[in-house]
């Protein structure tokens, strides 16, 4: 029997049968009574582990396609898992394999309630202890690196309105707006995925910004950036030239399209930046990194500030905040963090 095509994530469409079924079944359920694992877990969460067990099906085509039929239940064994977990730390820090390992587990949990899964939340457990509680060494990143870094690629791509564009110009173009807005605000990586135009993004007069309602984010705080004057003319570029290059799908409103015509998918998201920064930088840097670059610009540029990191990066304890309160704040300190990123810049280039 020939499997599916080999791929990192195994597409929901092409997971076996009974795969679908028990993930059906683990979601249908919207009881808040109910003692089913998948029943009290946010949406959030169950993206997660979605994603996780998309990530082991797909090691599994790679692999051992023909263990695709085999029962769920007999599929995840001790030898299995540790060889994905081989295959995961070949691209992964040890702490994002045991970030991997706790999706899979919390993923067959809420499919298949009925094992005991202890033994494989042992080996998750494991594997953040050693993963252990500091970060990966090498050299602080800030903000201004990506910045760097997006605006380097964009230069690169030598875009000329009016002008045939190249596939390859334009996806490199693509990626170097990512990473450069990247630096400028720090939406998480499934709200930045997701930003389509004329709902996420929107024209106000000359300006641009990011507004993401609040039943869209993981802590249901609305998070709305602006657009960096930087980034203005780089945007409508991408807008007007770029992207239409690249699209093949009229009704997609999609800001992020790939190659094929459509819209990216949050899988490749990560992978735009993480290569780009592995190969340029030499640090692999994932969405969630430049969440943390954030912070990191703000203890260094303006340590008695980092309050405007938290409006920046909109935690949780803003909840008791209006949405229009919160709305001024992401706004605001959207604004300074382009200010502090700008001063870094020119430190830097004049010493």
């Amino acid at each position: 029997m020939s499997g599916p095509q080999a791929r990192l994530h195994l597409p929901f469409a092409h997971w076996p049968p009974a795969d679908r079924r028990l993930w059906h079944d683990a979601t249908l359920n919207d009881d808040p009574f109910s003692d089913a694992p998948g029943a009290r877990l946010a949406k959030t969460t169950l993206h997660r582990l979605w994603m996780g067990w998309r990530r082991f099906l797909g090691f599994l085509t790679i692999a051992e396609s023909t263990a695709l039929e085999i029962a769920p239940a007999e599929r995840v064994t001790i030898i299995r898992v540790r060889r994905f977990a081989d295959h995961l730390a070949e691209t992964n820090t040890p702490h994002s394999v045991a970030i991997q390992m706790d999706a899979l587990y919390g993923a067959a949990r809420a499919m298949m309630p009925e094992q005991d899964w202890s033994w494989l939340r042992s080996v998750k457990a494991r594997l953040y202890s050693a993963a252990g509680r500091r970060g990966p060494a090498g050299p602080v990143i800030t903000s201004v690196q990506l910045v760097d870094l997006g605006e380097q690629l964009l230069n690169e791509s030598k875009i000329v309105p009016g002008t045939p564009v190249k596939m390859a110009d334009a996806i490199r173009y693509r990626d170097g707006l990512m990473i450069a807005l990247l630096g400028f605000i720090q939406p998480r990586h499934k709200n930045f995925a997701a930003i389509q135009i004329g709902r996420d993004l929107v024209r106000e007069g000359e300006k641009w910004f990011i507004a993401i309602p609040p039943e869209d984010t993981k802590t249901k705080i609305a998070m709305d950036f602006e657009v960096p004057e930087l980034l203005l003319p780089h945007l409508t570029t991408y807008l007007d030239h770029v992207r239409p290059r690249m699209l093949r799908r009229s009704a997609c409103d999609a800001l992020w399209v790939s190659a094929k015509g459509g819209a990216l998918s949050y899988s490749a998201v990560g992978p735009v930046l993480t290569r780009h920064t592995t190969q340029r930088l030499g640090v692999r840097i994932s969405p969630h990194d430049a969440r943390d670059a954030a912070a990191t610009t703000w203890a260094i540029a303006a340590p008695d500030q980092i309050g405007v990191a938290r409006d920046l990066l909109t935690h949780s304890d803003l909840r008791t905040t209006t949405r229009h309160y919160n709305r001024a704040r992401g706004i605001e300190a959207s604004r300074a963090h382009a200010k502090v990123i700008a001063r870094m810049r020119r430190r830097h280039r004049s010493s």
